[in-house]
């Protein structure tokens, strides 16, 4: 079977339970392993923190996170359940994309409470209701729902309005969501999230922030783990004979922009058309996957997006000098030495932020007489 990885009874099974099997197979790999360690501690182990923003670009394995985040939270919490039959230990929406420019809170407030599978939601509730009445209605389900996190997909559209006012209104309204429900709201999306993120220093102090980045040619690191990826996945698609995707692993790579998300999505599409129109096919080709690759117009575009977000995140050398002049660490400090004379200790200042008592008052200081003789050491 070439070191097939997936059931060998699938292979006699209809395609389409081939093709899904392939859609629902995931795996862990060193970016977003990564991101899950840095989510879950964000959520248990961050005093303080309100507000968990996860971004990176578009494909890069972020709805996998997601999956995986609310697979181990709910089973970890299962004897908690056993006890509290209505406690949900996770819950989340997908963002709506505003029209007008224009966020509809209402309806957001509505998704969370059908998530929280309120009973009678649609008799108590109704989009007439006033959304300060439908806020309520969200803290007050959380917290009787008590979950460990509220997770909001697709966030990023949250940050398309046309006012700068109403931008900071955004998170700020989920930090106070967040500080009176008792609960860490997770915010998921692309790098158009991150205008959103530093508002205020409030929303500083309360937020953290994640990244999901794609992996990178130009390091080896990464490009190791590239291929691992691909290996992976060509030894669990449900074909007689796996594909020798590592020998055009920089196509793959090209076509997927990076993302592991990109080329899962890739090679289902792939797989898919392949089973449907040759469903006996031994295996898909380099020519089966040109079929269905993204353009190389729509990879450039994919690519300058997350290179923008990317550059945005990079701290500057001038922006840390702003900070230190800002914070009057740019001018020089007097050195302590450890052969310090009585009199040159007398002629330095203060070092910053002292402050000196003499709690000896009328006290002579202790001084160092030679013996002998008259002088002064």
């Amino acid at each position: 079977m070439n070191g097939n990885r997936f059931p060998p009874e699938l292979l006699s099974l209809p395609v389409a339970q081939r093709i899904a099997y392939f859609n629902d197979y995931t795996m862990a790999h060193p970016r977003l392993v990564e991101a899950f360690v840095d989510l879950k501690r964000a959520i248990y182990q961050a005093p303080g923190v309100s507000l968990i923003f996860v971004f990176g670009p578009t494909g890069v394995g972020k709805t996998t996170l997601l999956r995986r985040l609310i697979q181990k939270i709910t089973s970890a919490t299962l004897p908690e359940l056993e006890v509290d039959k209505g406690q949900m230990p996770i819950v989340g929406i997908e963002a709506m994309s505003p029209e007008f420019s224009q966020f509809d809170w209402k309806d957001f407030y509505l998704r969370i409470l059908k998530a929280l599978n309120e009973p009678l939601i649609d008799k108590k509730i109704s989009y007439r209701d006033t959304k300060l009445k439908l806020r309520h209605a969200v803290e007050s389900a959380l917290i009787n729902r008590h979950p460990d996190a509220l997770y909001i997909d697709e966030a990023h559209h949250l940050a398309k309005l046309a006012s700068g006012r109403k931008l900071k209104d955004q998170p700020e309204a989920l930090k106070s969501l967040s500080s009176l429900a008792k609960v860490r709201i997770v915010m998921v999306g692309t790098y158009d999230l991150m205008p959103l993120i530093n508002l205020g220093d409030q929303l500083c102090r309360r937020s953290k922030s994640i990244h999901f980045p794609l992996y990178h040619a130009d390091c080896d690191e990464d490009v190791f783990a590239f291929k691992s990826v691909l290996h992976t996945f060509e030894r669990h698609l449900p074909l007689p004979e796996a594909p020798d995707l590592l020998q055009h692993w920089e196509d793959c790579y090209i076509h997927s922009v990076g993302c592991v998300g990109v080329l899962k999505d890739w090679l289902s599409q792939t797989l898919s058309a392949v089973l449907e129109e040759r469903p006996d096919s031994p295996t898909i080709t380099l020519k089966d996957l040109s079929q269905h690759a993204l353009p190389v117009s729509q990879c450039l575009i994919m690519l300058k997006a997350a290179q923008q977000g990317e550059e945005k995140l990079k701290n500057t050398q001038a922006e840390l000098d702003q900070l230190r002049s800002a914070m009057g660490l740019l001018r020089k400090f007097p050195q302590m030495s450890t052969e310090t004379t009585d009199s040159t200790s007398e002629q330095q200042p203060n070092p910053p932020f002292s402050r000196t008592k003499n709690k000896n008052v009328g006290k002579s200081k202790p001084r160092r007489y030679r013996v002998g003789g008259s002088s002064q050491c």
